[in-house]
């Protein structure tokens, strides 16, 4: 209740300084110096957001950008070469206070806000009011704060939302490009910790996202019956198990029925996966936040999507990349529940896009 009372006052507040200071929107300058970008929610969505940084530098390649992150997703753009400084994100008074105090004497000639917590939106407009960019789905009750405001343009891919506020702040180029890059220092320590199977093929198996959406991970059965399937087919390869302490139970059971498996579940950092991914043959994942890691390096990655989260909306963009999709099909009658439908996925159609997929890296 209390937060709920802050919040709207907080909103009354900055209504009263909008009427005095309107947010008059100026043509977006056309060789910005300094371009100020917000992306603050969680990881999938800071790699998605590094394709319409990358756009960013593509259409403005003297100006210097800065992305003002939060700590625990900093990993993401400190891959990003795109990046030319990351500034930390925290909401206490105190962060906005000190970003405040840098970017109104060293004002941006652009404020982009990508993929944000909606309070982003009053410290934006106190940078820039004149130059402040984004998409009205993310902005809560402050989109009357925006100079210039972005709407929802539809149907598409994730990647068209940043691709849309970008557009709007004068980029060209396309952003469907996201970018995650491994440093040498982090591929050099993968292998010297795993040094008795790394030099061999080895595909990841990714054991599920996170809690708010586990109705889209795979089951343990399906797990196991394609995990052995592999291991049968292709003896020699490594398969290895990742994922995060809430796939814990996942992994543990699926190395008890396939012992001959490396599991790492809650055992690598962001960096640590990252350097996997970059030397693995493969990715099989339901999780869209290594399955977009995967296609910001390069990996060639097989997406195991529900229908509630689409290819056409989280797929791959790369069609020469050697990304593959089997989707769960959508009923004709649905129930509402979407628990315990990926156990419907067909072994064989995923089983054969393996077997594409190591085709092509001649595995």
């Amino acid at each position: 209740m209390w937060k709920a009372i802050t919040e709207r006052m907080r909103e009354t507040l900055f209504r009263i300084i909008a009427a005095v200071f309107p947010p008059i929107p100026a043509p977006p300058r056309g060789d910005p110096r300094l371009i100020l970008v917000f992306s603050t929610t969680g990881i999938g969505d800071a790699l998605f957001d590094t394709a319409a940084v990358h756009a960013l530098r593509l259409s403005y390649p003297e100006a210097k950008i800065v992305v003002c992150v939060h700590r625990k997703r900093r990993a993401v753009f400190l891959h990003d070469p795109d990046a030319d400084e990351l500034v930390p994100y925290g909401k206490s008074p105190l962060h906005a206070l000190r970003l405040l105090r840098r970017f109104r004497k060293e004002r941006p000639d652009l404020v982009i806000l990508l993929n944000i917590n909606p309070e982003v939106v009053p410290l934006g407009y106190l940078i820039n009011r004149r130059a402040l960019f984004g998409g009205t789905w993310r902005c809560g009750r402050y989109g009357f704060l925006l100079s210039h405001p972005v709407e929802d343009p539809g149907e598409g891919h994730i990647l068209r939302l940043g691709e849309a506020v970008v557009r709007k702040a004068g980029a060209e180029a396309e952003a469907r490009r996201m970018i995650y890059r491994p440093l040498p220092g982090e591929s050099d320590a993968i292998r010297s910790r795993f040094a008795d199977w790394i030099g061999k093929p080895f595909v990841i198996f990714q054991t599920g996202g996170g809690r708010s959406r586990a109705w889209r991970d795979w089951p343990v059965d399906s797990y196991v019956r394609n995990i052995r399937w592999l291991h049968g087919s292709r003896p020699g390869m490594t398969i290895v198990l990742t994922g995060g302490w809430d796939n814990e139970v996942t992994a543990t059971a699926i190395e008890k029925d396939c012992p001959f498996v490396v599991n790492l579940c809650n055992r690598t950092t962001l960096e640590e996966t990252g350097a996997l991914l970059g030397l693995a043959a493969m990715l099989v994942s339901t999780d869209t936040g290594v399955l977009f890691m995967a296609y910001s390096i390069g990996c060639p990655a097989l997406a195991i999507l529900h229908h509630a989260s689409a290819s056409p909306l989280i797929g791959p963009t790369d069609p020469l990349a050697g990304h593959e999709v089997v989707e769960l099909p959508k009923p004709d009658h649905p129930t509402g529940e979407l628990r315990g439908e990926m156990e419907k996925i067909p072994d064989s159609e995923v089983q054969a896009a393996l077997s594409r997929i190591l085709a092509k890296k001649g595995v």
